[in-house]
């Protein structure tokens, strides 16, 4: 049996488990999931399984920033089917925006750093935009006057003259993610938030919106975390809807799952916090820890690890 075959099918002996419908029953003592009773024995059984239980360990590294989750898995024969996770349409609706959270500001990570752009662009009374349809035409067409502008700069680089024979496919565009925020209240206050590389002046860029004046640029001066807080900052949507979108070709966080850490080590990690830095530092050299949350299960009484590490001299 080949080395591929033989990690799928290991893979394939454990899940994840279904804390929703776990904490139900301890609540009720019994519930029904798809016609069958689920008593106490079972939450004893999930409890049982923590002996067998390994850790996986997820590396998702993103420029400069490299984060590593890790959590336990279970042996699938020691969790009663109707606690295994399972995909319904709310348990996936509430999974795909967390991940869609987490992949935007490990993509902004992954693509932007010191000196680029952070725009904030808004709209005159006048210019409003009636849905989000005709807010994206807007950015679609702000992009558009950059990348004319971008090639321009290129063509004159190269000592020539613009002009209908310029083969446009051959020259750079601008990098960007956008985020387009719509206010609650439904009154049509738009405006958009942006991330670009920095080819252009700041002038150049402020030019090139026609929808309004008043506009936020400043450069981007990263922190320890880059730029983190600014990504999840623009990500959360505590008063209305927030859309994004970005240019293609970004680079993609890279993610690797392995089972490096041993579930002895977690537990002792999870009990003396010193630990954390000490091992995570060991086996990610050339990154220093900037940050970490470890949790317990109060039902399964099973340790989950969240460490965030950043590359070292990244900027020189």
């Amino acid at each position: 049996m080949s080395v591929k075959k033989s990690q799928r099918r290991k893979k394939n002996l454990y899940t994840e488990v279904d804390f929703e419908n776990l904490i139900d029953a301890m609540m009720e003592h019994q519930v029904t999931i798809d016609s069958e009773v689920v008593s106490l024995n079972n939450i004893d059984q999930i409890l049982d399984a923590r002996s067998n239980c390994i850790y996986e360990t997820k590396t998702i590294t993103s420029g400069p920033i490299r984060e590593l989750e890790m959590y336990p898995v279970f042996l699938k024969k020691d969790i009663p089917e109707e606690f295994r996770v399972k995909t319904t349409k709310k348990a996936q609706k509430n999974l795909n925006n967390k991940n869609a959270v987490k992949h935007f500001i490990r993509k902004v990570n992954a693509n932007f750093g010191k000196g680029d752009y952070y725009l904030t662009l808004n709209y005159r009374n006048d210019n409003r935009p009636k849905s989000y349809e005709e807010a994206k035409k807007h950015v679609r067409a702000y992009i558009n006057k950059l990348n004319y502008e971008y090639m321009k700069l290129q063509v004159h680089q190269e000592g020539k003259k613009l002009s209908h024979k310029i083969n446009k496919k051959k020259y750079k565009k601008i990098k960007y993610m956008y985020v387009i925020e719509i206010s609650k209240e439904g009154k049509g206050k738009y405006h958009v938030h942006m991330i670009m590389s920095s080819e252009l002046s700041m002038d150049q860029v402020e030019n090139c919106w026609k929808y309004g004046r008043r506009n936020n640029i400043r450069r981007i001066d990263p922190d320890e975390k880059h730029l983190t807080d600014l990504a999840n900052y623009l990500s959360k949507d505590p008063k209305g809807k927030k859309r994004w979108g970005c240019s293609q070709g970004l680079k993609e966080p890279i993610i690797t799952t392995s089972k490096k850490v041993s579930k002895r080590k977690i537990f002792k990690m999870e009990s003396d916090h010193n630990l954390i830095e000490k091992e995570m530092e060991k086996l990610n050299p050339g990154y220093k820890v900037v940050g970490f949350k470890a949790t317990r299960n109060k039902w399964t009484g099973m340790p989950y690890i969240h460490v965030m590490m950043r590359k070292i001299n990244w900027y020189k």
